[in-house]
Formats: structure tokens, sequence, C-alpha cells
């Protein structure tokens, strides 16, 4: 009777683990006698070893949220990684695509994937170069004169970019190398710098008008060092013999054999107004600085220092 309970058992069983078996997909069987058990109408021995059976394990599939290509899809799978379950459901890469999580990342269970599709752009923008206008003093022209010499001409750029794409919208945009197409052209304008003075009946032309301090020297040791019987005595640095009318500069700022209009700003300098030739220079003469030859030591410290008006004239 216990025999025939038995047998019954294990056919019932059979039949439920058969049953089983269709039911789950993906299902693992473990014991190598187990299959034998499972054929319809086996009715096991009292001699066989149910110790040797092992019941298979039912595997829950996990859920999943995958967002791709602008779409959601809401599955099942019994995937073990991200890079599985996008595998399973045909989810192909690109070189810079994104997943988040990322590929080797564990799956689990209402986990969300996404997928983010990157691609990278170039793209070549022109740009205009602008020109600049470039003046120059012209000495030969009267002051107010101006004359283009050159005209400008827009240039033309090419910059490169790299243009990195998420879905489609741009999300980085970085400049690669810039290339001149076509050179600008600056445009040359020349203006007059020659003004014009009209003293005493005469009329000058000017290049330069600046303010200057005005001292006085004389050829002798007290200003020069050198006394009647040296052999530079009374020569000046541009090698002419000095003399009324010659002055010392700084050639920085009056040329060095300028011709020269001084008009004194005070009662007694303006005695000494009218035109000197710029043959000297001095030390102490730098800056807006002149220094006014004179004669004899007495008329030289008599004029002292005193503040004048400089032009410098036009050749």
């Amino acid at each position: 009777m216990a025999s025939s309970q038995t047998k019954a058992r294990v056919l019932i069983l059979g039949l439920g683990l058969l049953l089983a078996t269709s039911l789950l997909t993906g299902c693992g069987v473990a014991g190598a006698s187990l299959e034998r058990y499972f054929q319809v109408g086996y009715i096991a021995e009292a001699s066989d070893d149910l110790d040797d059976v092992v019941l298979p394990t039912a595997i829950v599939p996990k859920q999943f949220l995958i967002m791709a290509d602008g779409e959601e899809r809401e599955i099942f799978l019994t995937a073990d990684t991200v890079a599985e379950v996008l595998s399973e459901v045909g989810i192909s890469l690109g070189e810079f695509d994104r997943v988040v999580p990322d590929l080797d990342a564990t799956a689990t269970d209402k986990a969300t994937i996404s997928v983010v599709r990157v691609t990278k752009q170039e793209e070549v923008v022109y740009n205009r170069i602008y020109f600049q206008e470039v003046r120059r003093a012209n000495n030969n022209l009267e002051h107010g004169v101006v004359r283009t010499i050159q005209q400008g001409k827009e240039g033309r750029k090419a910059d490169y970019y790299e243009i990195i794409l998420e879905d489609g919208q741009e999300v980085v945009r970085s400049i690669v190398k810039s290339e001149v197409v076509t050179p600008k052209v600056d445009r040359i304008v020349e203006y007059g710098t020659i003004g014009t003075l009209s003293r005493g009946g005469n009329t000058y032309r000017f290049t330069k008008v600046l303010y200057a301090t005005a001292t006085a020297y004389t050829a002798g040791p007290e200003s020069t060092g050198k006394s009647p019987g040296h052999p530079l005595y009374g020569i000046t640095y541009s090698g002419l013999r000095v003399q009324v009318g010659h002055i010392a500069v700084d050639p920085k700022v009056i040329p060095l054999l300028s011709n020269v209009y001084i008009e004194g700003l005070d009662t007694f300098s303006a005695t000494y107004d009218g035109n000197y030739y710029a043959t000297d220079i001095g030390s102490a003469i730098k800056g807006n600085k002149i220094d006014i030859y004179f004669e004899n030591v007495e008329e030289a410290r008599k004029f002292g220092v005193r503040q004048v008006k400089v032009y410098v004239l036009g050749k």
C-alpha cells in the first residue's frame, strides 16, 4: 500500500514539474537524473533515489524602463548587466554614445536606462576681417589737409568648429582653427601738419608747436668747460661754429638742424622773438627745454630762465 502511494506521489510530482517547466521560460534544471522523472507516465520505482532530484528554481524577470531615440519602453528581462539589457532589446550604440548607468553596471529591478546619442560635426563659419585706418603725418601738407593714399578693403577668414550634439541638440561648440581666406587691406590716410605763422610781415610754415623752458649759455668755460684755446671751443654738436641765433635742443623733441621761431611769453623774453637754428645739444637739455646762445655771460645771466613758445618750421 505504501509503495503504491509513493509511486502515485512521484507521478503527481512529475506531472506538476512538467507543467511548471512548460510555463517557465529560461528556468534551469540541476541534477543529472531529473529529466527522466518528467517523462509522461513514468512511475518511480522503490529503488529510485529521490534525493537526487533537484527541482527547478523560478527566475523572476526584472522590470526596466529604457529611454532611447526619443522613446520610452518598459520591458521585463532577466539580464544581469545594462549591456545585456540593451543587447536583448536590440539597441546598438555608436562610437560616442553615452549610457546611464554604465554598460558594465548591474541591471537592477525597476532601473531606468538612458541612451544618449552623441554625434560630432564640423562646421565652417566665414567672418569678415575689418580693415583699420592708418593715419600718417605729412610734413609737406598744409595743416587741415587730409588725403587718402590707399583705400581700405575688408578681408575674410574661415573659422573651423567642432560641434557635439546629444540627441540632436548642440551642447558644445569649440573652434579648432582659423584661416585667413582673403587678407584685409588697411586704409592709409595722410594729414598735413604744416601751419602758418605771420610775424613782422613774414609768413612761416610750421610743423610743430610746443611750450618750452628756455635757458641761456655761452661758448666759455662757465657753460661748456672749454676755453678759447681749446680746439673745440665754440664748436656745436652739429659741427657748426656757434653764433647768435643758435640754440641747443633735445633732438628727440626738436630735430637737430631745424629752424624754429621762438616767442617769449613775458615782456623781457619777447625782445628775443625771432628765428633760431637748432645746432647744439646739452646734457641738461632734455624734453621741452632749449638753451639759447649768448655772446657774453652778463647777457646770458640776465636772460635767466624763461617760458617760451617754439614753432618748429617746415623746410
